[in-house]
């Protein structure tokens, strides 16, 4: 209800004014209004308080000439500018323990990560999968992921990125080829397979991928020639002669 006006007239008893009964009347509606609104109807609020509540239900009560605060606290700012309340975030963030985000954006320049101990960790999920980064192609339609041991190894090391120009890490699996290293006596291991001829059998087995280049054969102590004396197909190392029986056959695997 908008308030409500008592006519007084223009002078003095000109009989223009409301008369006293319905002044009196709009008296009682403008206060009944105000009762109404601070109050039951009947009698007016004491305090004239209201409660505020944060995101744990912890509550405060703000009584009439008391001043309602707002700040930012850790990492946040308040300003009050006319009737609007604005709060930011600071743009360097301490004290945090957790983010919990899908993507972190930096608006230019490198993501910089800077720890107290220089590390960035990236956990496993407590039960089966070890931690990972993934790295993807320029357009995220695949990517190649670096992944920790698993935990029944008890691994705990560290890997040098290797010095020197651009270059590329050497996979355990696949075909590579190394230049310009260089590998010191007693780095390499080879194996060792032993035969007895029989006068008859040329095949004997060797390990897969093994070639004429880096396979030694002797008979009785003597050196055989690469191709000319034997040749190797697969698992197979095949004499041009059948050794005699008795021959000591010593096959050397680089």
């Amino acid at each position: 209800m908008a308030k409500q006006t008592i006519n007084i007239g223009s002078v003095a008893d000109d009989g223009t004014g409301t008369t006293i009964r319905a002044g009196g009347d709009l008296i009682n509606d403008n206060f009944n209004e105000i009762y109404n609104y601070l109050g039951d109807g009947s009698s007016l609020s004491q305090s004239f308080a209201f409660t505020i509540v944060d995101e744990s239900s912890t509550e405060s009560t703000v009584n009439l000439g008391e001043r309602l605060a707002i700040t930012g606290g850790t990492n946040l700012t308040s300003a009050v500018s006319g009737d609007s309340v604005n709060i930011t975030l600071n743009s360097s963030i301490t004290g945090l323990t957790s983010v919990q985000t899908e993507t972190l954006t930096n608006a230019s320049g490198n993501l910089l990560v800077n720890s107290a101990t220089s590390i960035t960790e990236f956990r496993g999920d407590g039960a089966s999968v070890e931690g990972q980064i993934q790295l993807n192609c320029h357009v995220n339609t695949h990517g190649q992921i670096l992944k920790a041991q698993p935990h029944s190894e008890s691994v705990t090391n560290t890997m040098l990125l290797p010095k020197g120009g651009n270059s590329t890490l050497v996979s355990e699996i696949a075909t590579q080829t190394l230049t310009n290293k260089t590998i010191g006596v007693g780095q390499l291991t080879g194996n060792t397979r032993a035969y007895t001829g029989d006068g008859s059998t040329v095949a004997f087995t060797v390990t897969d991928g093994m070639t004429v280049q880096n396979t030694l054969v002797f008979l009785n102590g003597v050196f055989q020639r690469p191709t000319t004396d034997f040749t190797i197909s697969g698992t197979t190392l095949t004499f041009g002669t059948a050794p005699i029986a008795a021959d000591a056959i010593t096959i050397k695997e680089l």
